[in-house]
């Protein structure tokens, strides 16, 4: 009986660990993600001074507020209270919505004055002043949050400047090393210093490895256009990857990293043999040596797996079947589609053909290439048959469905294998959603979600939602080993639908649910019954175990469902939580992976739907966000002394159940709680959170105070323009600008002087010399690389001639800035635009101030 208390205590503190920790987390994302749309919708109610002091307050608030709850943390450390993984506590949340609010802050201020810069120069300034909290913090989020930042700057300055440096190397080739070489001593770093990060989890250097993975891979792809060929950069990779394979088998045994070493080097493997291709017998032997290359890598992981007593293929070794059996298999159907005779409606006889072929070799064959052979020819089968039944339901046919329906359940039950059998059932099932769309619209609900949500929004919900709902149950119903087997490949698949379907759902604003109650009252419902879901769920898993207080029980869905309110036009957020909450109950750590991605990706595709404004996505996110945090302190608030008694009468086992929980199991957990921090580790925090602030305060206002400068005392200059829109990531809103001098300088580039051009290249720019017309319009008079005899000359006509500064970036003239940003909605206002107006200082530096219409007269913001 004492046994099952304890066991009892432990489930219950483990379920209030995990309410907390998610409840705060996801509020401080939603926080993250309001605090982004706000800064793009560009807000005019607000001046500029107002929001470049708020923004400013704001972060302060947040590192002040870090610091005060870092110093109760160390407070109840020195009254011996437990310590647990210091990434979910008050202080690393807080520093993670510092480290965000310093990005939001400088697109502000590039929004604000319109500088122009490149943004990879934003995102590299974010990543630099991050470091201070970096090095100080050392939390996981501040370390991913650092290593994308600077993976963005670097591949947006390779968008940009097309190789730099490094062009006569290939392009993007060495830029690509580079930067997979700068994240290798990132991994490196990480993995000396994983014990103070507390990942147990292995997050950051999975992150990393993947990333250096995805470089080599991008620097193999452009070697295809040289003339010898992927192949050296391909070996390069390989060499590489080998390293990786070593490391993470003899000195960090971290298989998923193994696992993601032998994909890329399968993918460098498939350009080369792609690049010499030249006939439909080589694309035979191709399809050959790929099926022994996966056949060889995956009785490589099998022997590890094997060595660390894992009975089944974990998610990374299906991922790297998955993924090397669809690359064959797509080369398998390109070849037979050379090389036959078919119509299209007739390609299921091939596609039969290569099913039995498939199945027989799985089940008989004697070989690993041989049962790879046949997992991979009955996925081309499936394939060549799905397209053909699809054809042929085009066409009119009955029996097109029922046909591709029978073919997928024989292969899923014939296949004992878990990757088929997902590839199964996803296409098969995403196949007869397309095939059974009412109407024949299902177009519109997968390229047109606004367009579906006027004329038929009912189905792409029900469909989302019963796939949600499946998978839930799917997965719940095979939580056994032998029962998992059978049926997880299926929950996953409805889980993956459900996610695909879920994206091409509009977002609505109030109104628009206030409309559609009208029109059809069972879209409303529909979307009450996908909000339900998470609240459901997590009503199942507090409910269960009665040692949770009954506040908790009652409490922590209550105050889901009111935040699953405030998503029921964006069910994408409500759908994350599900599969969190789900992976939780399983102990199902990869479903809870999944969830944290699955809202990331979400929340980004979120930003860009414009059913509703920035400024509703923004209130929407900052307001459930505020609801969720402040519901989490409420309830650790009313049942903190309830929790210290139990910690008190089972300190031992909570702090063994406390490592293990942050631990999550993973290879490497024995250095992953952070080491003790004695008073000089405390001051080092502290340190660290002032300085950050102060860097990241003297940095924007050093900008701020250059920029108000050029604008108090730069001269005027006008020059004409053509517009075009789209909009910018966290800037928001803007019109695309190319001004006609751009033109000019392109075209005077092309007939000028050797030396001048050489020059100009070099330097990646140079000056403008501009010159007023009789209605003061600027127009160009010549281009130079430097400043030569001061920023102004006399012309003759009373006036001076102005220097302008332009830059090549990516073979194309930028005068300043090729972006105006403007409020949401205002698109049509400043369409009239004819002109643009310039400060220009001595230097020749200047700040785009506003647009002029047809007549000059400035386009004010409405």
């Amino acid at each position: 009986m004492t046994k099952q208390l304890r066991a009892g205590t432990e489930s219950a503190k483990g379920r209030l660990n995990f309410l907390y920790r998610a409840a705060a987390g996801l509020a401080c994302l939603l926080l993250a993600s309001a605090g982004i749309c706000w800064v793009a919708a560009n807000w005019d109610q607000a001046s500029s001074v107002q929001k470049l002091a708020g923004a400013q307050l704001l972060l302060a608030v947040l590192v002040l507020a870090a610091l005060w709850r870092a110093r109760g943390r160390h407070a109840r450390h020195a009254g011996g209270a437990g310590r647990g993984n210091h990434n979910f506590t008050a202080t690393a949340h807080l520093a993670g919505l510092a480290g965000v609010a310093v990005g939001a802050l400088l697109a502000l201020i590039g929004q604000i004055y319109q500088t122009g810069a490149d943004a990879w120069q934003l995102f590299l300034a974010w990543a630099i002043l991050l470091i201070p909290w970096l090095l100080t913090q050392h939390t996981v989020f501040l370390g991913l949050l650092f290593a994308v930042v600077l993976n963005a700057a670097l591949g947006l300055y390779l968008g940009v400047h097309d190789g730099g440096i490094w062009h006569s190397f290939g392009g993007w080739a060495g830029p690509a090393l580079l930067a997979a070489l700068l994240n290798a001593f990132l991994l490196a770093g990480w993995e000396r210093f994983i014990a103070y990060f507390g990942d147990g989890w292995r997050i950051g250097p999975r992150v990393l490895a993947t990333a250096i993975a995805a470089w080599l891979v991008v620097a193999a792809f452009t070697g295809i256009e040289s003339r010898s060929g992927p192949i050296g950069l391909s070996v390069i990779g390989w060499a590489a990857l080998v390293v990786m394979y070593l490391a993470y088998t003899r000195l960090r045994h971290d298989l998923a990293i193994v696992s993601l070493a032998a994909l890329a080097a399968f993918v460098l493997l498939v350009l080369p043999l792609l690049y010499w291709v030249g006939s439909e017998a080589g694309l035979l032997l191709v399809v050959l040596v790929l099926l022994a290359a996966m056949a060889v890598g995956l009785r490589k992981l099998g022997q590890l797996l094997r060595a660390r007593a894992v009975k089944s293929d974990p998610w990374y070794v299906s991922a790297f079947r998955l993924v090397a059996m669809g690359i064959t298999a797509v080369l398998l159907i390109v070849f037979l589609l050379l090389t036959l005779d078919f119509d299209v409606e007739f390609l299921w006889v091939p596609g039969l053909a290569l099913c039995f072929i498939g199945i027989a070799a799985w089940r008989w064959g004697g070989s690993d290439v041989l049962r790879e052979l046949g997992l991979t020819a009955m996925t081309a089968g499936l394939l060549l048959s799905g397209g053909s039944f699809f054809a042929l339901h085009e066409d009119g046919s009955g029996v097109a469905v029922y046909a591709l329906l029978v073919l997928g359940v024989a292969l899923y039950s014939l296949a004992g294998n878990a990757a088929f059998r997902f590839i199964a059932a996803f296409f098969v099932l995403g196949m007869v959603t397309v095939m059974t769309w009412p109407h024949g619209s299902w177009e519109d609900a997968l390229f047109d979600a606004g367009r579906a949500l006027g004329e038929a929004p009912l189905p792409a919900y029900l469909r989302m939602w019963w796939f949600s709902l499946g998978g839930a149950l799917v997965l719940l119903l095979g939580r056994g080993e032998h029962t998992g087997r059978r049926w997880r490949p299926l929950g996953w698949a409805l889980v993956f639908l459900a996610q695909i379907t879920v994206w091409q759902t509009p977002a609505p604003q109030p109104a628009s649910i206030a409309q559609a109650w009208q029109l059809d009252p069972s879209v409303v419902v529909i979307w009450l019954a996908c909000a339900a879901l998470p609240v459901a769920a997590l009503a199942a898993v507090v409910w269960r175990k009665p040692a949770l207080p009954m506040a908790i029980r009652i409490g922590a869905p209550l105050a889901l469902a009111i935040a699953a309110a405030g998503w029921m036009g964006a069910p994408g957020v409500s759908l994350a939580l599900l599969w969190l909450v789900i992976g939780f109950a399983m102990s199902h750590r990869s479903l809870m992976g999944f969830g944290v991605l699955a809202l990331l990706a979400y929340l980004a595709h979120f930003y860009y739907l414009l059913d509703s404004s920035l400024l509703h996505k923004s209130f929407v996110l900052g307001a459930t966000g505020a609801w969720l945090l402040a519901s989490a302190w409420v309830l650790r608030r009313s049942q903190g002394a309830r929790r210290d008694a139990l910690t008190r009468a089972d300190s031992a086992a909570g702090a063994a159940a406390g490592v293990a929980g942050d631990a999550g199991g993973a290879a490497g957990a024995a250095g992953a709680g952070a080491p003790v921090h004695g008073k000089a580790s405390i001051l080092w925090r502290r340190g660290g959170l002032v300085t950050g602030l102060l860097l990241v305060l003297a940095v924007a206002n050093a900008g701020i105070y250059e920029r108000e400068q050029i604008l108090d005392h730069g001269r005027r200059v006008v020059l004409e323009l053509a517009p075009v829109d789209p909009r910018s990531l966290m800037q928001g809103d803007y019109m695309r600008l190319n001004f006609d001098v751009a033109n000019q300088v392109q075209a005077m580039l092309a007939r000028t002087s050797d030396p001048l051009l050489q020059d100009i290249e070099r330097r990646r720019g140079g000056l403008l010399v501009l010159r007023p017309d009789a209605q003061g319009v600027h127009q160009l008079v010549a281009i130079r690389a430097a400043q030569g005899n001061g920023p102004a000359q006399e012309n003759g006509n009373g006036q001076e001639d102005v220097f302008l500064e332009f830059r090549l970036r990516g073979g194309q003239v930028r005068v300043v800035t090729d972006a105006w940003f403007f409020p949401e909605g205002q698109a049509a206002h400043f369409e009239q635009a004819r002109y643009g107006e310039f400060r220009v200082d001595e230097e020749g530096a200047g700040l785009l101030t506003g647009l002029l219409d047809k007549t000059l007269q400035p386009l004010a913001r409405r």
